[in-house]
């Protein structure tokens, strides 16, 4: 017989055998499932003979209304806990068949029915209830003691009391509730707190003092001095690395002896603090007493942040830490040392205003009038609405253009011979950083970004670093 016919028969074989094995299986599982349901039904058919519940599975609802309702007269349970209370105590019901009497039915919904009216007609100062049933309750509107009020350029104890005329109020009840000695001198940026009642004078003046009291307490505290440091990478400059280390950009000027700030060199180390403050070095003479007055903040802070007494005697030439103080600037110098010369003003031939508005705040030293302590400004914030453009002062480089922490969306442009411009709190940047804009190019928008209370520009005249009055510039 030829090779390739047997190879051909036992192929078939093959596939006979498979087709077999395949009917036997089947068979078999046919004949099980078969048995299998007949049993199920005989035991199904029983069961109902002998009267057994058969059910398929499904939901089971269970009444847990004991659970949920206390004892007779103990509904003071229902509501917040009281102080020291772990949890609310209800009775313990077991489940069960059994039903709850219709008297005890009876009792819950006469309960029921008296907290109801006794809610709806109890006290009226908190509710009344509407006419018929299930009228809508209505709530009386509370009127606070006091308003809020920032003081503005030009205003006076008497405009403000005019402006809030509605409450009542005279000038000298604005004073007593923010213990003002000199009713003809206010500060642009003071925050009053103005009574909305003569009758809440004192009730305001109590608020003054709590405030006073808890801003006093926070100035006091700081955090022990700690310093990192930064290694300056190709593209940085002083305000890029402010934002990215958090901190205030003159914190980075005071806590560093930077020759030429305009230029930092790959590789070169700062020193970054882990809070804003500068670093002061110790005169002949000096004392805590005498550095926390100049600067305008508390012994004890300056004690904390240094890990010292506040008695300690002060070594000439050590250096301390000052949180949150700024370096002394006056109209003299620049802050550093360096007098502002006449030749540099007319380099600059004066710097055109960014944007026409109302002068909310000025340039210099303020007082808060809750902490008491100086805090000094370094610009003008100048009121605006959202959206408002803002235009170059004078034309320059754009050196920074993006986020720099408190001061939010910020552009510095540099006009050279160390004179530079900061724009802040803007809601939108228009130029990039490396561009070249001219005198009155729009640059941004009005904001609020950053720490900024209201819509308005934070506006900034740097010479050498350093913030000057910008009134003495702007033509």
């Amino acid at each position: 017989m030829p090779k390739s016919e047997n190879m051909s028969n036992n192929s078939f074989r093959k596939r006979f055998d498979f087709f077999i094995f395949i009917g036997l299986m089947l068979s078999a599982t046919v004949f099980i499932t078969v048995a299998a349901l007949q049993r199920s039904k005989v035991e199904a058919w029983d069961d109902l003979l002998e009267g057994k519940e058969y059910s398929l599975p499904g939901y089971l609802i269970v009444d847990v209304t004991d659970l949920l309702m206390p004892e007779k007269g103990d509904y003071d349970a229902i509501g917040p806990l009281p102080d020291g209370s772990g949890a609310i105590a209800f009775k313990e019901v077991t489940l069960g068949s059994e039903k709850k009497s219709k008297d005890d039915a009876a009792d819950v919904e006469n309960e029921l029915s008296k907290l109801k009216q006794e809610y709806l007609d109890g006290d009226e100062s908190n509710a009344e209830a509407g006419e018929g049933a299930g009228g809508d309750l209505e709530f009386q509107e509370v009127t606070p003691d006091y308003r809020v009020h920032e003081v503005q350029q030009g205003e006076t104890l008497a405009t403000i009391a005019k402006r809030y005329a509605e409450y009542g109020i005279s000038m000298n009840d604005i004073a007593k509730a923010n213990q003002i000695s000199n009713i003809h001198k206010l500060n642009v940026g003071d925050l009053l707190l103005i009574p909305t009642s003569k009758e809440k004078v004192d009730v305001v003046l109590q608020e003054l003092l709590r405030r006073r009291a808890k801003a006093e307490e926070e100035a006091k505290k700081a955090p022990k001095i700690e310093t990192s440091t930064y290694i300056v990478q190709e593209g940085d400059s002083l305000w890029s690395i402010a934002n990215k280390v958090n901190l205030d950009i003159n914190t980075l000027f005071g806590c560093n002896d930077l020759k030429n700030p305009d230029v930092l060199k790959p590789g070169t180390k700062l020193r970054v603090p882990n809070q804003d403050g500068i670093f002061y070095k110790v005169a002949k003479g000096d004392t805590l007493s005498k550095i926390a007055d100049k600067y305008g903040i508390y012994v004890d802070a300056i004690a904390a942040a240094n890990g010292i007494g506040s008695d300690t005697v002060l070594i000439a030439g050590s250096e301390i830490f000052l949180p949150g103080a700024k370096e002394i600037v006056t109209s003299s110098s620049t802050g550093s040392g360096a007098v502002v010369k006449a030749s540099d003003r007319s380099s600059t031939t004066g710097f055109r205003w960014p944007l026409r508005g109302r002068i909310n705040s000025r340039f210099g030293y303020r007082k808060d009038p809750f902490s008491g302590r100086k805090d000094l400004h370094t610009g003008l914030d100048i009121g605006a609405s959202r959206g408002t453009r803002i235009a170059a002062a004078a034309s320059g480089v754009v050196v920074y253009a993006g986020w720099m922490g408190g001061y939010g969306r910020t552009v510095v442009i540099d006009h050279g011979r160390g004179h530079r411009t900061l724009y802040g709190h803007c809601s939108k940047i228009l130029v990039r950083q490396g561009q070249r804009v001219s005198s009155g190019q729009v640059i941004a928008a009005v904001g609020a970004t950053g720490r900024a209370t209201g819509s308005h520009l934070h506006f900034e005249i740097r010479v050498n670093n350093t913030p000057v009055n910008p009134l003495k510039y702007l033509r």
